[in-house]
């Protein structure tokens, strides 16, 4: 099938490059209030299930999209404005809950990446071994809740690199 884009996924390329960013700040500033971090954090759900809509929206004819990524982006959203709202109450349990959604989302990374094999799509292993870093990422927001910004750092990051991985090359796979 050829592409229906003539360049890069730009979308992919932006939001992912906004979520390093954010893993630097979390990564190099650690001590920063953890209202300022759950702050953030609805931020990035928010820009996340926007960009997950819209990528449904946009590519569900092209890519035989299943309905999962518009309900994810939905939730990503609804998520992202609790905690803005509320950023304290949520400051509270928020290791938890990262710890919840980074655990859900890794199983959901790696079960794509097994999809994504079987349909031949070079890039598998890449989804393979980010779904593995954020499972581990996601136990460790039980085990050490503590480490609540270096945690979201890693994740933010692993999420970034491949959104903007995907953003590269995912157009030369279409």
């Amino acid at each position: 099938m050829t592409s229906p884009y003539s360049g890069k996924n730009w979308q992919l390329i932006v939001a992912g490059i906004l979520l390093v960013l954010f893993a630097a700040v979390c990564l190099f500033f650690p001590g920063l209030t953890l209202g300022s971090i759950t702050f953030m954090i609805g931020a990035a759900f928010i820009v996340s299930g926007v960009v997950n809509i819209g990528t449904y929206i946009r590519d569900r004819d092209q890519l035989d999209l299943s309905g999962l990524v518009i309900a994810y982006g939905v939730v990503d959203v609804l998520v992202g404005l609790m905690f803005v709202v509320h950023p304290m109450v949520f400051a509270m349990v928020i290791p938890w809950v990262a710890g919840m959604f980074t655990i859900v989302f890794a199983l959901y990374e790696i079960m794509g990446s097994f999809v994504s094999r079987k349909a031949s799509f070079p890039l598998w292993g890449w989804l393979l071994v980010s779904g593995i870093i954020t499972l581990l990422v996601g136990i460790g927001f039980f085990m050490m809740p503590e480490m609540f910004a270096i945690l979201i750092g890693v994740f933010a990051l692993m999420r970034g690199v491949s959104l903007i991985v995907l953003g590269i090359n995912a157009p030369k796979f279409v």
